[in-house]
């Protein structure tokens, strides 16, 4: 979304003074550009093995599972905005992953609706934040929280699926047979890396600022943000429940992958401590997985996690979509 073609509607751009912890990440609020008719979709992706990508470690990557495929988007080839809203198919199941290098948020929607598949382009940014439209109903979406914000499907909601935004290392090392969203046509801008992203993280003190990055996490009424510099330095594990749901969000040593997760197993709660690629539970003394939520050790070794749909994304980001969000604190404080 960097640049974008002549027909634009600009509105309210106001120039931007906060503080930011690296360069990629400014506060864009107060940024309006759109193109009303929309921008090009973007469909036929072709994906290649892992063995064949030109990836480097460190390259950040949108990584999803669906129908017991894995499949990776590399968000340095998600420049301009018609290549950052792909329509996929991916074990047998149409999605679509988003990618905004302004807001860095990122999100993967199941594209099915009904017997229809929906597919989806963008049309530019709204106060810093990625709007999307359908094709068959024009109407529009927000990218962050997958609601329909105007047109004839206004109010409707989209269902978000599991992605995560990590290092391609780290994707490839936990899914081995993934495939890769390639484009050779494209040019790579390697913008967002590992060392990139957990500046931010890793960078920052005092209160929240809009230019943060946060994890959101929505229950079945309410939503909770995670600042994930508060999270780096409260021992990367946050135990918490929403909605009276128990889940747990985990930040790896790499201070780039989340991982969110339910705490409950078997009929019970788990507390869990740890950090980096390995946790264990308080209650039965396991050893589990933070990557793949799969006990690896221990009584409830083979159990599972269930995984908890979260979204990335500057803190002016999700708090314009969710303003009734709480910001999780950590235990004494």
């Amino acid at each position: 979304m960097a640049s974008r073609s002549s027909v634009l509607l600009l509105v309210g751009f106001l120039p931007v003074v906060a503080r930011a912890q690296e360069p990629t990440n400014r506060d864009q609020s107060h940024y309006t550009q759109l193109k009303p008719e929309g921008y090009p979709i973007r469909a036929g992706l072709v994906a290649q093995p892992a063995k064949d990508a030109t990836l480097r470690d460190d390259d950040l990557v949108i990584g999803v599972v669906a129908g017991g495929e894995a499949r990776a988007y590399p968000v340095n080839l998600m420049w301009e905005p018609v290549n950052e809203v792909l329509n996929d198919t991916l074990g047998g199941r149409p999605i679509t992953a988003t990618w905004c290098p302004i807001a860095h948020s990122a999100a993967v929607y199941d594209a099915a609706r009904g017997t229809d598949r929906v597919e989806m382009g963008a049309v530019g940014l709204r106060d810093g934040v990625f709007i999307l439209y359908d094709k068959k109903t024009r109407s529009w979406w927000s990218q962050v929280a997958g609601t329909a914000v105007q047109g004839p499907l206004a109010g409707e909601r989209l269902v978000k699926l599991a992605s995560a935004v990590t290092t391609w290392a780290a994707w490839r090392r936990d899914h081995p047979e993934t495939t890769v969203w390639s484009d050779p046509s494209l040019p790579g801008r390697r913008r967002f890396t590992e060392e990139s992203l957990s500046r931010i993280t890793l960078a920052g003190a005092g209160p929240i600022v809009n230019q943060d990055l946060v994890v959101g996490v929505e229950g079945e009424k309410g939503a909770r943000a995670y600042l994930l510099r508060q999270l780096a330095g409260a021992g990367r594990v946050a135990n918490d429940s929403i909605d009276g749901a128990p889940v747990v969000v985990l930040l790896e040593d790499d201070a780039v992958s989340v991982h969110a997760w339910s705490r409950r197993v078997k009929d019970r709660t788990l507390t869990f401590e740890g950090a980096g690629g390995a946790i264990r539970d308080r209650e039965t003394g396991s050893s589990w997985h933070a990557r793949t939520g799969l006990s690896v050790a221990g009584p409830l070794a083979g159990a599972s996690l269930e995984p908890v749909v979260y979204t990335t994304a500057l803190w002016y980001a999700w708090r314009s979509q969710r303003p009734d969000a709480t910001l999780w604190t950590p235990p004494g404080r």
